[in-house]
C-alpha cells in the first residue's frame, strides 16, 4: 500500500536549515533530510535522513525512490549548495518549485548580470572570465576600484574589492576561481555607497517585500563582510527604492514562489544597483530570526508548505525595527563565554554563541567568520539599536591569543 503521508525533502541540513525543517513538522509534514555531513543539526529534528553525498543526484534519486514515500516536495531552505538537487528532485518527481533552468539562473551570478543588462536592470559594468591570464591582463583597463568574485559562490568566499594596481592581484584572481565551481570569475566596477539587504517571499508570481535591512561591514575586509544588518532609520521613499529595484531583479529572472534573499547598493548620487539575488532564506538567523520580529511572518513555514503545493499568503502582521548584530572573529582560541544570559533577559532580545569554547579562530574574512550574535527588536530604529548596544555591553567572548 502507497504511504499516504505528506514528506517533504529538505536537501541539506545543516545549522541553519534546522529551524525549516522543525517549521515544517510543525505543519504537518513529514521531512526527509539529505546531508553530506552525518553529524547535520538539522538531522536531530527530521523524521527520515539520507546522508550522502549530495553531488551524486542519480543515487540519490534512486534512494529516494526505494524508500516507498509519497514525496510532495522539495526545497532547500537557506543553502545554495541544496539549491539545484532540489530542482533535480522536483522535475524527477513532479514537483511544485523553481526547476533547473530557473535554479541555474538564481545560482549563476553571470547569468543574473546578463538577463539584468538585457532587461534594464541597474547594477555595475561587468566583465565576464573563465581564465586567470585573462583576468590579469584586463584589471588595469577595466579602472580601479573594482569586485573580483567568483560567478557561483555565497558567504563572500573569494570575493575581493582592489583599490588599485598595487594590491595582490594574483592572489585575488587566485580566490575568486579557487570558489568557482564552474570556473567563471566576474570583474564588476565598485558601486560607491551603502549595501542593503532585501528579504523576500514570492507566490504566483507576487514578489513581497518582507524586510530591508542596512549593512556595516567588518573593518580590514573592505567592505566584504557584514557585522550587522539593521532597519535603515532613512526616508521612506529611499527604502522603497531600494525594495522596488530588487521585486524588479527577481521578476526579470522569472522568479515566481519561494524565498528570497538579495543585496543592493544606494550609491551616493541616489540611484540603486543590484549586487546579486538568491532563491533561499537568509542564513545567519535572517530568515529564522530577523523576518520574522520585524514582520510577524513564518517565512519558514511558509516555504515548506508552498513547496508541496499549498496555497500561502505572506501579508505582514506588523512592522518593527530590528538590529542584527554580529560578533566577528578575531586570532585566537575562545578561553571563555559569557553574558549571553543576562543578554537574553532584555525584553525585545534574542542573542546566542555560533562558537564554543576552545575553538581556534583566524582573522575574520567571510561571513561565516562570527562568534555569536544579538537580535533586538522595537517600534522604531533607534530603540532597536539601543537594545543591541545594551546586550552587547554585557557580553564577552575571552580569546587568548596566538603566541
Amino acid at each position: 500500500m502507497r504511504n499516504e503521508e505528506n514528506w517533504l525533502i529538505a536537501v541539506t541540513a545543516g545549522k541553519w536549515q534546522k529551524h525549516g525543517i522543525h517549521e515544517a513538522r510543525v505543519a504537518g509534514l513529514k521531512v526527509l533530510a539529505l546531508d553530506a555531513d552525518p553529524n547535520a543539526e538539522g538531522f536531530m529534528e527530521a523524521d527520515q535522513i539520507l546522508n550522502m553525498d549530495l553531488s551524486d543526484h542519480e543515487a540519490i534519486i534512486q534512494r529516494i525512490k526505494g524508500l516507498g514515500k509519497n514525496i510532495r516536495g522539495a526545497v532547500s531552505i537557506v543553502s545554495e549548495a541544496g539549491m539545484m538537487l532540489a530542482a533535480r528532485l522536483r522535475e524527477e518527481f513532479s514537483l511544485p518549485g523553481p526547476h533547473t533552468d530557473l535554479v541555474l539562473r538564481l545560482l549563476d551570478k553571470a547569468v543574473q548580470r546578463q538577463i539584468w543588462t538585457e532587461k534594464g536592470v541597474p547594477g555595475p559594468r561587468w566583465q565576464l572570465f573563465r581564465q586567470a591570464e585573462d583576468v590579469l591582463a584586463a584589471l588595469p583597463v577595466f579602472g580601479f576600484p573594482l569586485i573580483l568574485k567568483p560567478a557561483d559562490s555565497s558567504g563572500s568566499r573569494g570575493v575581493t574589492k582592489l583599490e588599485s594596481s598595487e594590491d595582490d592581484l594574483s592572489g585575488a584572481v587566485g580566490r575568486a576561481f579557487q570558489f568557482s565551481k564552474s570556473g567563471k570569475v566576474l570583474m564588476e566596477s565598485y558601486m560607491d555607497g551603502t549595501e542593503f539587504t532585501v528579504e523576500v517571499f514570492a507566490e504566483d508570481g507576487n514578489v513581497h517585500v518582507l524586510a530591508v535591512t542596512e549593512k556595516k561591514k567588518v573593518e580590514g575586509t573592505r567592505g566584504t563582510v557584514a557585522c550587522e544588518l539593521a532597519t535603515p532609520d532613512r526616508p521612506a521613499d529611499v527604502v522603497a527604492r531600494i525594495a522596488e529595484t530588487v521585486v524588479a531583479a527577481y521578476s526579470a529572472l522569472g522568479y515566481v514562489d519561494g524565498p528570497g534573499h538579495a543585496e543592493a547598493i544606494l550609491m551616493k548620487d541616489g540611484s540603486v544597483g543590484i549586487v546579486e539575488v538568491a532563491g533561499r532564506g537568509g542564513g545567519f538567523v535572517v530568515f529564522d530570526g530577523l523576518v520574522p520580529a520585524v514582520r510577524g511572518v513564518n517565512i519558514a513555514r511558509l516555504t515548506a508548505l508552498q513547496a508541496v503545493g499549498k496555497k500561502v499568503s505572506a501579508v505582514a502582521k506588523y512592522k518593527k525595527a530590528a538590529v542584527l548584530r554580529f560578533f566577528p572573529s578575531r586570532p585566537g582560541v575562545l578561553r571563555k563565554i559569557s553574558g549571553f544570559e543576562a543578554a537574553n533577559l532584555l525584553e525585545g532580545v534574542e542573542a546566542d554563541a555560533f562558537a564554543k569554547v576552545g575553538d581556534r579562530f583566524h582573522q575574520a574574512t567571510v561571513d561565516g567568520d562570527r562568534l555569536g550574535y544579538i537580535l533586538s527588536h522595537a517600534s522604531t530604529p533607534p530603540l532597536a539599536r539601543a537594545l543591541a548596544d545594551s546586550a552587547e555591553s554585557l557580553i564577552r567572548f575571552d580569546i587568548e591569543a596566538y603566541p
